[in-house]
């Protein structure tokens, strides 16, 4: 490898962080507010966050795939029935987790999506290496994994229904998951 090669990172850019927080918001805001009002928020703050790629011809999966998540959510906890709102609003972030680990896994198939945010730290020389693709394939299969766990942290959370219960599998399991994946994820930009 060359001295260029060892000190370019092959992992996500920091954009990949902003686009998250959209789904962390509406995680948030469904702890303490209606699903309607975590639904709009989140829908406009992706709305916000995928513009940019949009309009610069980039769109990126991630992005597009909150915004079709939150019209989705905000399209059900308006129109549907206050029984399934109910169950949704119960279950919304274990759905949420679901769609982020379908969004991942269906990257796969395409261009990994970390791989889209990595390219806006990499030099384009790098972009069509193999250890390059690599990385960004074990990194997209390494967060499809951590939203799938994830996904049924928030399941057993809303099957259980307790305090205790949204506190450990609704809070504490996922936020365990997220900081062990990023700092999986440094490990493997930086081994690059």
């Amino acid at each position: 490898m060359t001295d260029d090669a060892r000190e370019t990172r092959h992992g996500p850019g920091g954009g990949i962080w902003l686009a998250f927080v959209p789904w962390v918001l509406f995680s948030l805001i469904t702890q303490h507010d209606t699903l309607k009002a975590a639904a709009v928020i989140a829908l406009i703050a992706s709305v916000v966050i995928a513009a940019p790629s949009v309009a610069a011809g980039r769109p990126k999966m991630l992005e597009l795939g909150a915004v079709i998540a939150f019209v989705g959510f905000t399209v059900v906890a308006f129109v549907a029935d206050p029984s399934v709102t109910a169950w949704l609003a119960r279950y919304a972030r274990a759905i949420a987790a679901l769609l982020l680990a379908l969004i991942a896994f269906s990257s796969l198939l395409f261009v990994p999506f970390t791989e889209q945010y990595a390219r806006e730290s990499v030099p384009r020389q790098f972009w069509s290496t193999p250890r390059f693709k690599q990385i960004n394939r074990q990194l997209t299969l390494l967060w499809g994994c951590v939203f799938l766990v994830m996904m049924v942290s928030h399941v057993i959370a809303g099957a259980i229904d307790t305090r205790r219960g949204n506190t450990i599998f609704n809070w504490v399991v996922p936020i365990i998951l997220i900081i062990w994946a990023v700092k999986r994820t440094g490990e493997l930009s930086e081994a690059a």
